[in-house]
């Protein structure tokens, strides 16, 4: 009869080494490990403030070892980066978790930690604290885990929020450290941080945190008071452009004319920016080109920039940029544009008779050349005539002498790209002592008119 009992003793005795807790548990503090030992502290927290400690199971055996438990039981008490269970451990292997606290009443709290051949009691301390509020625009609201958003404000403005903090607790209390984060966000307040005040029941003290934006776009940062954070968040939004409004200065409408044109803005610049001026050119004639019709550092496009402040465009150095009106007969438009706005000016170039700007002759033993230089804003010149004087002032037989130029001008301006400035050679045959010729005025007739030279001497 003993030997059955016996046996059976040393089996159970047998077993007792595999039922033997194989995991130890420590807390990190300070990236080091310190043994939990049946109770570990998370010390004292606010109302309504985070806690958290990480620990560390640790299969002290020399063998591998399955975790099959992991839990933790207590008002306000929760697990996270807990794994996944059931796992195995190598020998000497190590599993970290956190165990995070939040409660919003006061008092001594615990909860108890569990785990394979492991139970320690968990404590910590909720203390009365202030009350942190931010005024909206529906009123006072609770700081909590929604952001305070600032809204969208201008790049370079500055938009305030009013905080409060406020004792609701039947004791004093000190207002913890205040920071913030985040480099569009300040207080009002200069050294309003290392204000450490205490607060009587009932007494409140407030501040104001300034969001200014430098630069467009969602911006962010962070309102530290103790150990909570709250997310500030606001949108910087760029200036409005100015509006441009054209000024032409030019004393005379018409052909062969310079002016200068400047840019004002419809109101001091509140950032900077730029724009373009262009010309634009629809001739009376249809097709014609002219290239004379520019600004006069070349081209119809212009470049001009402003910076905060300005109330004028700038092209360079220069408020105005200078422009030739050509030898075109139309309609030039000069357009300005900033952004999404633009604004025109026409300045119409009447046709008008030929101009006639150089007038000269030459003679030869038995001819005569006469070179005229001018322009034609219409291109239609066509009559022609030519009359000859002597010494005397007399006209010379057999009188006026009359062409029609109409064919030749129309061969020569499609083919142009100078408006309508033109080069007349006329040569005429004398017979007898060309000598005797001494003076000509000529005439040249368009659409608009004729013209005369007066007399020219050779």
């Amino acid at each position: 009869m003993k030997s059955p009992w016996f046996r059976a003793v040393l089996l159970a005795a047998g077993l007792v080494p595999s039922a033997s807790a194989q995991f130890t548990l420590t807390a990190i503090v300070d990236n080091a490990e310190r043994q939990v030992l049946g109770v570990y502290d998370l010390g004292t927290v606010s109302a309504g403030d985070p806690a958290a400690a990480r620990f560390r199971l640790r299969n002290s055996s020399n063998a591998p070892a399955s975790l099959t438990l992991l839990a933790v039981a207590g008002a306000g008490f929760s697990l996270a980066a807990a794994p996944s269970l059931p796992m195995s451990l190598a020998a000497q292997a190590t599993v970290d978790f956190t165990v995070n606290f939040r409660a919003g009443d006061t008092g001594n709290y615990s909860a108890v930690l569990r785990s394979d051949g492991i139970s320690a009691l968990l404590t910590i301390a909720v203390a009365p604290s202030l009350t942190y509020e931010v005024e909206t625009a529906v009123g006072k609201q609770a700081l909590g885990a929604a952001l305070v958003d600032f809204g969208p404000v201008e790049v370079g403005q500055t938009k305030a929020v009013h905080f409060y903090v406020e004792n609701r607790t039947t004791q004093a209390l000190l207002v913890p450290a205040i920071s913030l984060a985040g480099a569009d966000f300040t207080f009002a307040v200069v050294g309003f941080a290392n204000n450490r005040v205490t607060l009587q029941p009932g007494e409140a003290i407030g501040f104001d945190i300034q969001f200014q934006p430098a630069a467009a776009g969602t911006r962010s940062g962070v309102l530290t008071i103790n150990s909570r954070n709250y997310t500030l968040a606001g949108t910087g939004i760029s200036p409005p452009l100015p509006k441009p409004r054209i000024q032409i200065d030019l004393p005379q409408t018409g052909s062969a004319q310079q002016g200068s044109i400047a840019i004002n803005l419809d109101g001091p610049a509140r950032t900077s920016g730029g724009g373009t001026l262009t010309l634009d050119f629809a001739a009376v004639s249809p097709g014609a080109s002219d290239a004379a019709i520019a600004f006069a550092s070349g081209g119809r496009t212009a470049s001009f920039a402003f910076q905060p402040g300005d109330t004028q465009g700038r092209f360079g150095g220069q408020t105005a940029v200078l422009f030739q009106t050509g030898t075109t007969a139309g309609t030039l438009t000069v357009a300005a544009q900033l952004g999404d706005a633009t604004d025109r000016q026409p300045v119409t170039i009447a046709p008008a008779p030929v101009w006639i700007s150089v007038a000269a002759a030459a003679r030869s033993a038995g001819s005569i050349e006469i070179q005229i230089t001018g322009y034609d804003n219409t291109r239609t010149a066509g009559q022609l005539s030519f009359t000859f004087f002597d010494a005397g002032g007399n006209v010379i037989a057999p009188g006026t002498l009359r062409a029609d130029g109409t064919a030749a001008f129309a061969k020569f301006f499609p083919g142009s790209d100078l408006g309508g400035t033109f080069l007349l050679r006329a040569l005429f045959p004398v017979t007898g002592d060309s000598s005797a010729v001494a003076s000509f005025s000529a005439e040249i007739t368009n659409s608009a008119g004729a013209t005369a030279t007066p007399k020219t001497k050779f």
